[in-house]
């Protein structure tokens, strides 16, 4: 059987990934020279009401153009083209070759003796809880950390919110090694099983929750995100780096509703500080720009510098004054 081909030019080789109401494939652009690869993902809106598909047109147009203008960022997939076929919308992308943060730490590691020190009321059993998967040392988070939000501060400038920041939406760049942030969340609400057209006084919008749980704050899951609900989602995908849990596996304060995490990882308070900032429960206690958490993370590496600046000339201090004895 012939490969389907698409739009006259795009021959679909083979499906990354599969949703309720859409597809995502590997296909080569069969007018460039060489044929190169290229992803084209397919949005098939979630009802075929004529209002609604005239609604989700205006928003597919107006989203294409946004991933356009932020295609230009070096760390963010360029828009190749988009166009509609049989009623669906496609978006055609860049290929990034590389591998997800979600691969980097899926893979399971021994189990972790628990430290002395670490509290017993944990709630979460090594034995027969959530699967723990590879944590990653605190360097490593740190610069995750600084990729992300050097890609995320572009997008927020552009007054974007990305809305579905988790580990299987950056990828690890085979050339480079540096992240790239893809899937854009605000193009989903063609697609997603709740998606409702509302018109209020004659604009006419989508009510739709678009997120992943456990990197989604409350005020996103209410349909209300703002920026700072990015910046909790990297927060959340740093903690999940540095315990080996998922989000959703790690409880949460019943007073506060914040999610419990410090007694699940070995990290400085420097970092503690930050990440617990990002992800506080109420958006106007979080930091509220990106710009804001790369100066907080800077001032704890700073002076963690500074502290092993300082341990390393006492050693010498006092290697020296032995000598001299």
């Amino acid at each position: 059987m012939p490969a389907k081909v698409l739009d006259g030019r795009y021959k679909l080789i083979k499906v990354l990934g599969v949703g309720g109401f859409g597809r995502t494939y590997i296909a080569r652009d069969m007018r460039r020279p060489g044929s190169p690869i290229c992803v084209v993902k397919q949005l098939k809106p979630a009802s075929d009401d004529p209002s609604f598909i005239r609604e989700a047109r205006r928003l597919f147009n107006t989203e294409a153009e946004t991933l356009e203008k932020l295609g230009k960022h070096d760390r963010i997939p360029q828009l190749l083209a988009y166009f509609e076929e049989d009623s669906q919308f496609y978006l055609v992308q860049e290929f990034i070759e590389g591998r997800s943060l979600y691969d980097e730490m899926k893979f399971p590691q021994p189990e972790i003796t628990e430290a002395e020190d670490t509290p017993k009321d944990n709630n979460i059993n090594s034995n027969s809880g959530p699967k723990r998967e590879r944590q990653l040392p605190e360097s490593e988070v740190v610069s995750i950390l600084q990729d992300t939000l050097h890609v995320l501060e572009f997008v927020h400038a552009e007054g974007v919110i990305h809305r579905d920041i988790k580990p299987e939406n950056l990828i690890r760049r085979q050339g480079d090694g540096r992240l790239v942030l893809i899937d854009f969340g605000a193009v989903k609400a063609l697609q997603e099983p709740g998606s409702k057209l509302e018109t209020t006084n004659g604009e006419s919008r989508f009510t739709v929750t678009i997120g992943t749980p456990g990197y989604m704050p409350s005020e996103q899951c209410a349909g209300r995100p703002t920026f700072s609900s990015d910046i909790y989602a990297v927060g959340m995908l740093a903690i999940k780096a540095l315990t080996g849990f998922s989000p959703t596996d790690l409880p949460t304060d019943p007073d506060s509703g914040e999610v419990v995490w410090r007694n699940q990882a070995k990290v400085s308070n420097g970092l503690a500080m930050v990440l617990t900032r990002m992800v506080k429960y109420h958006y106007t206690q979080r930091y509220q720009s990106t710009k804001e958490v790369q100066q907080g993370l800077a001032a704890f590496t700073i002076t963690g510098r500074n502290k092993n600046n300082r341990r390393g000339r006492l050693l010498n201090l006092r290697l020296n004054l032995g000598w001299q004895r």
